[in-house]
């Protein structure tokens, strides 16, 4: 008897075009989102690919055309890293497009080289490139809302409400029933985009893909939950619409906006600019100063190198300028930390306050798993300057030796590949379901005053 009432409640929901509308706007924004994720994760693949292969080309070419003189050679030649995308960034695209994803710098002070990025078009940057978290953030919920917001009001307004309960004392089953096939269909729709996703973005079975699953049907449970909990309350068709459609744009645009100003305002990063100036004013500076002043600190920092004779009585020696451009960025280190702080307290501040707001802890998660998050990027470029030192260390004493460019290994350094460690805080989840449970709680109060299902 169940099951054939399952089976009807399935052919009249089906039987009406919003369904059909609302499943297939999903599959085909989602369809769309794949692609494009895709396509723009792919473009950077081919232009990390580009980089590999220019990088030797230009070796080759400083070399052929400063060949005589080392100093100059490295004065011109770039050393690059990509920050290479997972097969999860396609699906979260996060900041990707925002954050410089391939790092090029030569060896002078690299305060100055690496926040470099690409020229982009503003208009583009406001709007976003669009993938498939987009549509399980934001359009997942609206269809939702458009499912479930007269579940009951439709009823009453339609004079069957009264008929119903004089047949049956169990309303809320009833009420289960009707929800329970619009949830159903909503995961049924999902679930077919994220196989689609594993397949057509390469996604391995392993426990990312499985949080990331939990995680999204968790959230598109919150707003089942929420919207159980708003018809719950009993009121009109129109009341229920206004105020689910009102709690969306808190929720998914005033609140991040909100939280976005109150980052801004509670922690500015001045040190952004501070940082540069302090790297240029470092090396520029020393011009004019007595060669002690620049070669005293770096030897300090080098030690090591305090063996390689150096020429003082030359008015100009490679020696010297590397010296200079090095107390750039060591001037500049106490304001790159307080900008690292800033950021980190950024993070912090972000990560506890999307805890009470499911839309922004869903979309931190997703992104910290496919590795598109701003951690990643701070990762990546804390891994260049480790590389940068390397590559420093490595050739500093053929320049101070003014050895032949031929004797080290310049042309056999390529392009260097970096891999976000992928995170993921469990905590957001709990959080999520915590909310979800108050959120039901909350109904099946409202639904057992008789007053509230008359």
């Amino acid at each position: 008897m169940r099951k054939n009432t399952y089976n009807l409640e399935f052919k009249l929901f089906l039987s009406g075009s919003t369904a059909w509308i609302g499943i297939a706007i999903l599959l085909i924004t989602g369809f769309a989102g794949l692609y494009f994720g895709k396509s723009f994760i792919d473009n950077q693949h081919s232009v990390i690919k580009k980089a590999s292969i220019l990088q030797t080309e230009n070796t080759l070419k400083n070399v052929e055309h400063f060949g005589k003189d080392i100093g100059l050679v490295f004065f011109h030649n770039k050393f690059s890293m990509a920050n290479l995308p997972g097969n999860w960034a396609g699906f979260a695209i996060g900041q990707r497009d925002v954050n410089p994803y391939l790092i090029s710098a030569t060896m002078l002070a690299l305060e100055g080289q690496i926040y470099d990025t690409d020229i982009t078009n503003p208009v583009t940057l406001l709007s976003g490139n669009m993938d498939i978290s987009f549509v399980f953030l934001y359009l997942f919920p609206l269809v939702i809302i458009a499912f479930t917001y007269n579940l009951i009001s439709e009823l009453k307004e339609f004079g069957i409400w009264s008929v119903l309960r004089a047949q049956t004392n169990h309303i809320i089953a009833v009420i289960w029933q009707k929800l329970l096939v619009r949830l159903v269909s909503i995961l049924f729709t999902a679930l077919i985009l994220l196989t689609t996703a594993v397949l057509y973005l390469n996604i391995k079975l392993d426990t990312t893909l499985f949080t990331i699953t939990l995680l999204l049907l968790l959230y598109l449970g919150f707003w089942f939950a929420l919207s159980f909990c708003i018809i719950s309350l009993g009121k009109s068709s129109n009341y229920n619409a206004s105020a689910l459609i009102a709690i969306w744009v808190l929720i998914c645009i005033v609140i991040p906006a909100a939280l976005n100003l109150v980052l801004i305002r509670q922690y500015p990063i001045p040190e952004a600019l501070q940082n540069v100036i302090n790297q240029r004013e470092g090396y520029h500076e020393k011009w004019d100063m007595p060669k002690e002043v620049t070669m005293k600190p770096f030897f300090a920092h080098y030690p090591q190198l305090r063996k390689f004779p150096f020429p003082s009585d030359k008015s100009f020696s490679w020696f010297w300028y590397y010296g200079m451009q090095q107390m750039g960025d060591d001037q500049a280190i106490k304001s790159k930390k307080a900008m690292e702080n800033k950021l980190d307290a950024r993070q912090h501040f972000t990560k506890v306050a999307a805890l009470f707001f499911p839309t922004i802890q869903t979309q931190l998660m997703l992104n910290e798993m496919a590795g598109t998050d701003l951690s990643a990027h701070l990762q990546f470029q804390e891994s260049y300057r480790k590389y940068h030192e390397q590559v420093r260390l490595h050739f500093y004493p053929a320049i101070f030796l003014e050895q032949d460019i031929h004797r080290t290994n310049l042309k056999d350094i390529g392009l260097k590949q970096f891999i976000p460690q992928k995170k993921s805080n469990l905590n957001g989840l709990l959080s999520i379901a915590v909310i979800t449970l108050l959120l039901i709680a909350m109904s099946l109060f409202n639904f057992r005053k008789a007053r509230l299902i008359r």
